[in-house]
């Protein structure tokens, strides 16, 4: 399968079948785009469209400017050129609302939706099929399936589903309450719930033309050949162990089981008291830490490093330099890490290339 972006994109994939296979390969697996040489960078397109273009149906334009990136780039090592059909972070609350998202000049590219749940009561989770925003992912998930031939790939949604998807729905103050207050009525919202993220993803995988051939990749840029998915719960930072183990852990433990393979996105320091149990799930494969603002960088947290390697997952090491991956290196267990590296150019990233093979 040619990819323009990425002339070697069947040596990518038989160094990410070794790291599903949890073989440790020749080195730890890297991303890392550089500039291209000879070529301008392009010029920098109007903050804060990273949705709002997607949202409002300009996908010609929009992926014409992601293109002109993709142009002035390289693609190095197990990178996978990609764009994905994205309206959101509360896009999977929308599916079900029926409602749009919610843009601020100043929202940065993100947007927000509206809560719209009173009370629990009546509450029946299903897809909205005549709302906007399911008819625009599916509709640029087509768009997407077209231009991608041949160039690049079409990646996985990020679904904020399980109870991510009832706080975009309720608000997040409201479920802290309905956690404590009707417990009965929020377990059956999260059942309902639960039993869409399987049909949300295959309809959108189906619009994607995501197929073994292409793979998945997702916004955590790992790939693999089959049914590949970031999953998480950013709202488990908000509650203690009772209710993560009623509401939260049942939920990522359907998701994994459903894909072939996943990496769970960790969020802020509040979501590590729930570290244990997250990696006791057997089928997550792998952990992405984010420390959170205002917290020291994700590669100095060693000791949670070293803890997620410790029960058996894999890692992504991000916005790393090489020298930082080099001391990393001498810390870490090569096997089941991925560096997402930040190189000035694709001299420096070879280099770093040549280094890990040489010291494995």
């Amino acid at each position: 399968m040619p990819v323009h972006y990425k002339p070697d994109v069947e040596a990518a994939k038989v160094a990410w079948g070794h790291y599903w296979a949890r073989e440790v390969w020749r080195r730890p697996l890297v991303v890392c785009t550089v500039p291209k040489a000879g070529t301008p960078a392009p010029p920098a397109g109007p903050e804060g469209l990273h949705y709002r273009r997607p949202v409002e149906g300009r996908w010609k334009e929009h992926v014409a400017e992601l293109e002109a990136v993709m142009d002035s780039r390289e693609y190095l090592a197990e990178t996978m050129p990609f764009i994905s059909p994205d309206f959101g972070p509360d896009q999977f609350g929308a599916f079900l609302s029926g409602g749009t998202l919610n843009f601020s000049e100043g929202s940065g590219g993100t947007n927000w939706l509206e809560p719209v749940v009173a009370s629990w009561e009546g509450f029946e989770a299903k897809i909205a099929t005549d709302g906007p925003i399911w008819k625009g992912v599916l509709g640029y998930a087509n768009f997407l399936a077209q231009a991608a031939r041949g160039k690049f790939l079409v990646g996985v949604c990020d679904l904020h589903s399980n109870l991510d998807a009832l706080s975009a729905l309720r608000g997040p103050e409201n479920l802290c309450m309905d956690i404590l207050d009707c417990p009965e009525l929020l377990d059956r919202a999260m059942a309902g719930v639960r039993r869409l993220y399987a049909p949300v993803y295959e309809a959108i995988r189906e619009a994607s033309g995501i197929t073994g051939e292409t793979g998945s990749v997702g916004w955590i840029p790992f790939w693999c050949a089959g049914r590949y998915a970031v999953i998480q719960c950013d709202f488990m930072c908000m509650v203690g162990p009772e209710a993560f183990n009623r509401f939260v852990r049942p939920a990522l433990e359907e998701e994994a089981a459903y894909l072939d393979h996943c990496i769970l996105h960790l969020d802020g320091p509040g979501a590590l008291r729930h570290l244990d149990g997250i990696l006791s799930i057997t089928d997550i494969d792998a952990i992405q830490w984010v420390p959170g603002d205002g917290q020291r960088p994700m590669h100095e947290w060693l000791d949670v490093l070293k803890r997620i390697q410790a029960a058996g997952k894999g890692l992504q090491v991000y916005g790393v330099t090489p020298a930082q991956v080099k001391a990393l290196h001498r810390e870490l267990s090569p096997a089941g890490v991925v560096y997402c590296v930040e190189a000035t150019d694709k001299r420096e990233a070879e280099g770093l290339l040549k280094w890990l093979e040489l010291n494995m």
